[in-house]
């Protein structure tokens, strides 16, 4: 009887009862329950997203050793190409899935989400067959673009370029639906299909393809057989959310649903109110145009770098940026666990739980990257040395791009945050307001100073788009991601990974056993410091860390949100 009054309450236009939330503490258990599942979800996404950084890396090493500068960067700029197009093509639709499914789901409305998938969908699937079409017809002419100055080049001919961008045209679609189908399943706060699917089998598909290309010495095998995972891994997105939402309605038929409390209903339905085809593309179309500006910043200096200065220096760039796609993952990876949380406690009106969760998720992210970008800044050169040695022309892009990151992650998933505070079209000025000063630099700065014009043009664009958002967070929201845990962060991660290798090498000198010695003695430093400090740094919701800390007497002040 229970499924049947669960079944009968959410159909039809006059039964759509929903549960109204009603706004939750921002500390106490409720406080550590969302922070304990944020971090599992992260040390999950972690996972794919090292495993996915590893997998990327090598790929660009043997890309980079096995073929020539023209023959790598051709590569590189047509994959970027590939990238930009898609991302016009998804139309941000993932992102509107995660904000809408989790909306529904914690206001109770979830006979809505079919609809919004739908919605979501099927104009994905109409615009992604539209600009595939595109990108094939327009493969020649792009390509003599791209090669201008460099025609003769073997491997790196206009001819070979064009089949490449075809080969990438044929897969579009199923990347623009696998993108959309993950948000999907991340909307149901299952990060699992992200990880697996896209992190994991995806990259290590590409990095195998690419190898077998490598392993037979032809450039033309490059592109199709780094594009090809996109199929299976979009087909599998597909069947694992309908897993997902087979699974939530045996949940929901089996679950009794209590009556609303005086006034509850009123309130959950006006903020239902936009829950329709609708209200999800207007609030989708703005951020679907901020993600074509985001992956443009981080896309258009390999294409600019490849016109203006040669597929041979667009190589060179895209080597030492790497480790900063490598540490956006980790960014992505926070952000993708803390997203659908964020938006259902701004969804009941919980603020002061949602400051909470964006300092805290501040301070992992700074734990996670800072150490990164600040052994790219000191052991550049020596990093660059794996890609080959013409490639440490690209130690200064290390150096700027480095120094801008530490700030940029220090400001949190600030963006992200702003998008779930319901402001996407905020989002989408800053992200326009960036690309223009990105590409307004470059075009200056390119032909004059090469790869370094590039670095500093995205420089600007990072710091636009991170600083101005978090202003706007602070006057309007109240919001800031400046917390206790995040100057502990800072703190320990400076002092491991600038302190100790700098005074190794002053005391050594410069070298690889004093690099190697600098980085291991600032892992031990870390790790010391990560155990010291775990409950300022809330890592005690961690899997592997122990719960309760019995030597310190104000152990449950300091670990309530």
């Amino acid at each position: 009887m229970a499924g049947a009054h669960a079944r009968v309450s959410r159909a039809g236009c006059a039964g759509r009862t929903t549960r109204p939330a009603q706004p939750a503490p921002g500390n106490g258990r409720a406080g550590r329950g969302r922070l304990a599942e944020v971090a599992r979800s992260s040390t999950l996404n972690l996972a794919g997203a090292g495993i996915s950084a590893l997998a990327t890396l090598a790929l660009t090493v043997l890309v980079t050793r096995q073929f020539s500068r023209p023959v790598a960067g051709a590569f590189f700029t047509a994959i970027s190409l590939f990238l930009i197009v898609e991302a016009v093509a998804s139309l941000g639709a993932f992102t509107g899935l995660v904000y809408f499914l989790a909306r529904l789901r914690s206001l109770g409305a979830e006979n809505r989400i079919p609809a919004i998938l739908r919605t979501a969908v099927i104009p994905v699937i109409v615009v992604s067959l539209l600009a595939a079409a595109a990108l094939l017809l327009a493969a020649t002419p792009l390509s003599r673009l791209l090669l201008d100055g460099q025609l003769g080049r073997a491997g790196a001919t206009p001819a070979a370029v064009a089949r490449a961008l075809r080969a990438l045209a044929l897969t579009l679609p199923f990347a623009t639906l696998l993108d959309t189908f993950l948000g999907a399943s991340r909307g149901y706060r299952n990060m699992r299909p992200t990880v697996l699917v896209d992190r994991i089998a995806r990259s290590s598909a590409q990095l195998i393809g690419v190898a077998v290309a490598a392993a037979a010495g032809s450039a033309a095998l490059l592109a199709p057989l780094w594009a090809l995972p996109y199929v299976p891994a979009g087909a599998a997105a597909w069947l694992w959310l309908r897993r997902i939402q087979r699974r939530q309605r045996e949940r929901q038929e089996d679950a009794p649903v209590a009556p609303p409390p005086a006034g509850g209903q009123r309130l959950a339905d006006r903020r239902l109110a936009n829950a329709n085809p609708r209200g999800f593309w207007r609030f989708t179309t703005p951020r679907a145009i901020a993600s074509l500006a985001q992956i443009t910043i981080q896309r258009i200096d390999i294409v600019l770098v490849a016109i203006m200065r040669g597929p041979a220096e667009a190589a060179v760039y895209t080597a030492a940026t790497r480790f900063l796609v490598a540490g956006q993952l980790g960014n992505g990876a926070l952000s993708m666990a803390a997203q659908p949380r964020f938006t259902e406690l701004f969804a009941v009106g919980n603020r002061r739980g949602a400051n909470d969760l964006y300092q805290t998720t501040t301070g992992w992210l700074v734990l996670l990257t800072w150490p990164l970008y600040l052994l790219a800044v000191i052991y550049g050169p020596e990093v660059l040395t794996l890609f080959g040695h013409a490639y440490r022309a690209g130690d200064s892009v290390m150096v700027i791009l480095g120094l801008t990151m530490l700030l940029a992650t220090a400001c949190g998933q600030v963006d992200m945050v702003l998008i779930t505070t319901g402001r996407s079209s905020w989002s989408l000025a800053n992200g326009l307001l960036a690309v223009g000063i990105n590409v307004g630099l470059d075009l200056v700065l390119i032909p004059r100073y090469g790869i370094e014009g590039a670095a500093i043009g995205w420089s600007a664009a990072i710091v636009t788009t991170n600083l101005l958002p978090l202003a706007q967070l602070a006057a309007v929201s109240r919001l800031h991601p400046f917390g206790p845990g995040t100057v502990w962060a800072i703190t320990l991660t400076t002092a491991s990974f600038a302190g100790a290798p700098l005074a190794l090498r002053a005391v050594l000198g410069a070298g690889g056993a004093a690099s190697l010695a600098g980085a291991v003695t600032g892992c031990l430093v870390m790790a010391a410091g990560l155990w010291r400090f775990r409950q300022p740094l809330r890592l005690v919701v961690m899997p592997g860390f122990p719960r309760h800390d019995h030597s310190r007497p104000d152990k449950r002040r300091i670990s309530r949100p």
